[in-house]
């Protein structure tokens, strides 16, 4: 049995559960009781590149655990620790300040499909500080923010400027879209996609090598969507489609042996009380 099959087993397992526990939950419900904490338990599939670049890809697990304080403070599997400040009166205008993780880059990650990493050498993952400012008007939003590694091989910090738009809401549904861009230091760059003298000696494509300078590094295209099931329950849906540019486009691992075009999806259950 291949991972693929026992991660689509397990979220099979945990939709059929979630539904059952939602469904007992409302039926019980009486009354709504206000709280300042909140949680969510839930998870699905999730298709992403083997690699940044990559033009494989690899099904795995997106779990979806939070919990939130006053929607000022979370804790989740996905973002890490967040705190967000609203300092102004005008409260569309918001501080956030993360502290996540990057789980890193092993060579034999597409060992399956050419091996186009081997002799490259494994990154080791660690910590991403971030911090951005966004404003909230009606339907519309604007982000800029900055992001820096901390004890981990990718070493770099980037900036990325977003605009994002609900496109529909109603009480059981939501849709939005959010589009971005993103630039890169040298160190980003050249440590996801340049290549070294000793890693073209080492490489199994034998690469010449080749040094990414900072820059923009992609533009990218972001479609969420939540439908209620009941009051607790909810499924959602994301996508994202993203272009490289610059010496991240030009990168053999991405011109000879990858894409530009980057695409990724997943699609769950969530259960919150």
């Amino acid at each position: 049995m291949t991972s693929a099959t026992i991660w689509l087993l397990a979220t099979c397992v945990l939709v059929f559960s979630l539904f059952h526990a939602a469904a007992a939950q409302d039926a019980n419900r009486t009354a709504t009781q206000h709280s300042d904490w909140n949680f969510t338990i839930g998870g699905g599939p999730m298709v992403t590149p083997n690699y940044e670049g990559s033009k494989h890809y690899l099904l795995q697990p997106l779990p979806m655990l939070e919990t939130s304080w006053r929607d000022t403070i979370s804790l989740s599997a996905v973002e890490g620790l967040k705190i967000v400040e609203r300092p102004l009166a005008d409260k569309g205008f918001s501080i956030t300040g993360s502290l996540g993780y990057w789980l890193g880059r092993k060579e034999g990650v597409d060992k399956h499909h050419g091996d186009t990493l081997r002799g490259l050498g494994n990154l080791s993952g660690g910590g991403v500080g971030k911090l951005e400012m966004g404003y909230q008007y009606n339907a519309f939003s604007i982000g800029l923010g900055g992001a820096r590694d901390i004890g981990n091989d990718r070493d770099g910090t980037t900036a990325t400027l977003s605009a994002g738009y609900k496109i529909y809401q109603s009480q059981t549904f939501q849709l939005g879209s959010k589009i971005s861009t993103t630039w890169a230091d040298d160190n980003y760059m050249n440590n996801i996609f340049g290549i070294t003298p000793a890693q073209a000696r080492d490489s199994l494509k034998h690469y010449s090598p080749y040094k990414a300078e900072a820059g923009l590094k992609d533009v990218r295209l972001g479609l969420t969507a939540n439908y209620g099931i009941t009051r607790s329950l909810s499924l959602f849906a994301i996508a994202d489609v993203a272009h490289l540019l610059g010496d991240a486009a030009d990168s053999p691992i991405v011109k000879t042996q990858g894409a530009k075009e980057q695409i990724s999806g997943g699609l769950g259950l969530v259960y919150h009380f």
